[in-house]
C-alpha cells in the first residue's frame, strides 16, 4: 500500500468519524428535543425513555386531535357568544336611550301632575269657600224667613184667611142671588134680561168675556227694598206657588209686579220685580195680587 493510498484511507475515517460525531451530536440533540417536548406524555402514562414516549405518541395525537376539534368547537361557540354579547351591549344601548325618554317624559309627567294638583286644591279651595258662603246665605235667608214669619203671628193669619174666606163665601152668596133673579125675570117675563146671566161675565157683540181674573186680596207682613224682597199673609192654601208672577194693585190701580221665591202653607216671600213702585208698598198694606196667567194654581 503506497502512503497516498494509506494517507487517503486516514483522511477518509477522519471525516468519516467527524461525520458520526457530528450525527451522533446532531442525533443525541434531536432525542434531547423530543424528551423535552414528550414529557407531559409522562401524564397520559408514558414512561421517561425515548422508546415509550415515542411510541406514545400516536396514541395521544388522537387525543390532542379530538381537543383541536373541540377547541374549533368551542372557538366558534365563543365567537356565537361574543355577537350574542355584541348584539346585547346594542340593545341595551337602545333600552339604555329609551329609559332615557321615559325618564324625561316621566319628569314632565311628574311636572303635569304637581299642576294639576295644584290647580285642584285652589278648586276645591274655591268650591269650598263658595259652599261656606252659599250656607251662610241660606241660613240668612232662614233667619229672615222666620224673622218675617214672627212679625205675622198665626192667629193674625188665621183670620186674614179667615176674612178671605168670608169675603168668599159672600160673592158666592150674591152671585147665586144674582142668578137666581136673573131665572126669575126670566121665568115671569119670558125674556132674557138685558144683562148676562153670569155676573163674572159680560156680553161684548156676542163674545163673552171674563170680567177679571182670579185674584187674591193678602196683606203685606214686611218688606225690605234694600233686598228687593215682600212677604205676604197667603201661600200653598189659597194656591200661591213657587216661581209664580204676581201684578199688584193697590186701590184697582198697579203698582209693580213681583215673583213668588219662597212659600209655606200660609205665608210666601216674594222678589219685587224692576219698576215697581215701593212708594205705595208699607207693612200692613192690603192689596190685591193678579196672576199672570190669570188663574192662581189650583189647591
Amino acid at each position: 500500500m503506497t502512503k497516498s493510498t494509506n494517507l487517503a484511507i486516514r483522511l477518509l475515517g477522519i471525516v468519516a468519524a467527524v461525520a458520526c460525531g457530528a450525527f451522533v451530536y446532531l442525533l443525541n440533540g434531536k432525542v434531547d428535543l423530543v424528551m423535552a417536548k414528550t414529557a407531559v406524555l409522562v401524564k397520559e402514562g408514558a414512561g421517561n425513555d425515548f422508546d415509550s414516549r415515542v411510541n406514545k405518541i400516536p396514541e395521544v395525537h388522537a387525543v390532542l386531535e379530538e381537543r383541536r376539534a373541540k377547541v374549533v368547537e368551542h372557538e366558534g361557540t365563543i365567537k356565537d357568544l361574543v355577537a350574542d354579547v355584541a348584539e346585547k351591549k346594542t340593545r341595551i344601548e337602545e333600552l339604555n336611550r329609551n329609559v332615557a325618554t321615559l325618564e324625561g317624559e316621566r319628569t314632565e309627567l311628574t311636572r303635569r301632575r304637581d299642576e294639576l294638583a295644584t290647580n285642584l286644591a285652589t278648586v276645591t279651595g274655591e268650591r269650598d269657600s263658595l259652599t261656606s258662603q252659599l250656607n251662610t246665605a241660606r241660613e240668612e235667608v232662614a233667619r229672615k224667613t222666620e224673622q218675617i214669619a214672627a212679625m205675622f203671628t198665626r192667629e193674625q193669619l188665621d183670620a186674614e184667611i179667615a176674612a178671605k174666606n168670608k169675603m168668599e163665601d159672600a160673592r158666592n152668596d150674591v152671585t147665586n142671588k144674582y142668578v137666581q133673579l136673573y131665572n126669575w125675570i126670566q121665568n115671569n117675563t119670558g125674556s132674557k134680561p138685558p144683562y148676562p146671566r153670569d155676573p163674572n161675565f159680560v156680553d161684548n157683540g156676542g163674545v163673552k168675556v171674563e170680567a177679571a181674573p182670579e185674584t187674591l186680596t193678602t196683606r203685606v207682613v214686611a218688606i225690605s227694598p234694600s233686598q228687593g224682597l215682600i212677604s205676604f199673609s197667603v201661600g200653598e192654601e189659597v194656591g200661591v206657588r213657587s216661581d209664580a208672577g204676581f201684578e199688584i194693585f193697590v186701590n184697582e190701580k198697579s203698582v209693580g209686579k213681583v215673583r213668588i221665591s219662597e212659600v209655606s202653607p200660609s205665608f210666601s216671600v216674594a222678589q219685587i220685580l224692576p219698576n215697581t213702585n215701593l212708594g205705595a208698598l208699607a207693612r200692613g198694606q192690603v192689596l190685591t195680587l193678579v196672576p199672570f196667567t190669570g188663574k192662581v194654581s189650583a189647591k
